[in-house]
């Protein structure tokens, strides 16, 4: 046993970064994938780059303290990485809740497989859609590649400054809801102008049943601006993405 206790130590310090990266990444992580998937996919990630990381570790430590800091600073880099990758996930959603709020459907609830809780119809279709964009786009690899480059930034044993990890953090939550914001300009600049042509309409005639007129025309409209806009902004959150993961929060 002795010989094979270095490759046991060297493949639980890999999967305990690795695997916590691929727990949240973005299409590896969503919650409607089995957690054996998850838990295989990650154990064969290790095992094909085990061979290119090992020089990178460090030797099996004496003692069980030294070994238990080590593994317990790879999940937290681990869980930093996936989880700001997955507050661009969130950015979806945010799209969604604010496209239906301009276009009519913001109490058309509908169960969310992502979020595995009711949400907003909108909201549930941006972030299936957002899934797909990520398995088609690559993003996935991105997250994997990503990991691999952490061991040049983060050797095991060294830690990134707590300072930049918040401000890591914070940069990706901001980022998250300008691309929301963004995926959803379209549906805000069409509830502004046709909610002003209604409050116009209604001061000009004030026979007409406003009411019955808007919310129709609201949700036929609306839907027609959002198919428009949507593959532009989904096309603006892909590239914000990949410039974030490339530029690590630094523009």
């Amino acid at each position: 046993m002795e010989p094979i206790l270095p490759y046991v130590w060297a493949g639980g310090l890999l999967f305990a970064r690795i695997g916590s990266v691929l727990m949240l990444a973005p299409g590896w992580g969503e919650s409607a994938i089995p957690a054996r998937f998850r838990l295989s996919a990650a154990l064969l990630a290790v095992m094909a780059l085990a061979p290119g990381l090992l020089p990178t570790l460090p030797a099996q430590p004496a003692n069980l303290g030294s070994a238990l800091f080590l593994i317990i600073g790879e999940v937290l880099i681990g869980l930093m990485l996936g989880g700001a990758a997955r507050m661009f996930m969130a950015a979806a959603s945010v799209a969604g809740q604010v496209t239906a709020m301009h276009t009519g459907l913001a109490m058309a609830m509908q169960f969310d497989p992502t979020q595995q809780s009711q949400g907003n119809v909108m909201s549930t279709f941006f972030s299936l859609i957002a899934v797909i964009i990520v398995l088609a786009a690559g993003v996935h690899r991105w997250m994997l590649e990503g990991a691999v480059d952490s061991y040049m930034l983060f050797p095991p044993g060294d830690y990134p400054d707590m300072a930049d990890v918040a401000e890591y953090g914070v940069m990706a939550f901001v980022e998250t809801f300008r691309l929301g914001i963004q995926i959803a300009a379209p549906a805000i600049a069409f509830g502004l102008i046709f909610n002003l042509a209604l409050g116009l309409a209604a001061r000009l005639i004030p026979q007409i049943q406003i009411y019955f007129i808007a919310l129709p025309s609201s949700l036929m409209l609306g839907l027609v601006v959002v198919m428009i806009g949507m593959g532009a902004g989904f096309t603006a959150w892909v590239n914000g993405f990949d410039q974030f993961l490339t530029t690590g929060g630094g523009g």
